[in-house]
């Protein structure tokens, strides 16, 4: 599949553009969105699949975009953003919709270098994705941030991986991630 298709049957250039209107910096100071004090920030805007990518007769796919913040040191974590869940067998047909928050923080790891003020690392936070439907899934996220063109890579692949429900979204095929050194410190 060539790029025009990709983009095309997935929807990421909306979706990309609505990541950015919710970057971190258009959180500072909102409530659940804390500055400073070591606070990091993390946005993506990807889209992840099943393996084996075929289950049931349909070729699972999420796109997930949102932001959040999360301070280690106190294992906290909050934040979220809006799902759909695709079968993306030609033609991509919407299973569900909806949105999802950051329920609890997990772990994160910093495995490699920062580069600027992005920091290349690991996060993995509890979530629950709330279906336009109704009702709500309860799962875990890991957010994986490299600085590909860089070579700097934490050993995951970019994008995310989401295990929710009966399915696993551990295929990450295409996104963009990003991950705040800590407010307060240097780049330099």
């Amino acid at each position: 599949m060539d790029r025009r298709d990709f983009v095309k049957r997935a929807g990421v250039g909306s979706i990309g553009l609505g990541a950015l209107a919710a970057s971190p910096a258009a959180f500072g100071g909102r409530p659940g969105f804390p500055k400073g004090g070591g606070h990091q920030h993390f946005t993506l805007v990807a889209l992840s699949g099943t393996t084996p990518s075929v289950i049931g007769g349909i070729q699972h796919m999420l796109v997930l975009e949102g932001a959040g913040t999360f301070k280690a040191s106190s294992a906290h974590a909050d934040g979220g953003g809006n799902f759909v869940h695709v079968n993306f067998a030609a033609p991509a047909q919407p299973i569900a919709s909806g949105k999802w928050e950051v329920r609890d923080f997990i772990s994160y790891s910093t495995p490699v270098a920062d580069y600027g003020r992005v920091r290349a690392s690991i996060l993995t936070v509890s979530v629950e994705l709330r279906p336009d439907a109704g009702g709500s899934l309860a799962g875990t996220l890991l957010v994986a941030c490299n600085v590909g063109f860089a070579g700097i890579l934490t050993g995951q692949p970019e994008g995310f991986k989401l295990d929710v429900g009966s399915l696993n979204f551990n295929a990450p095929f295409a996104g963009l991630t990003h991950i705040s050194i800590p407010e307060g410190e240097s780049s330099a």
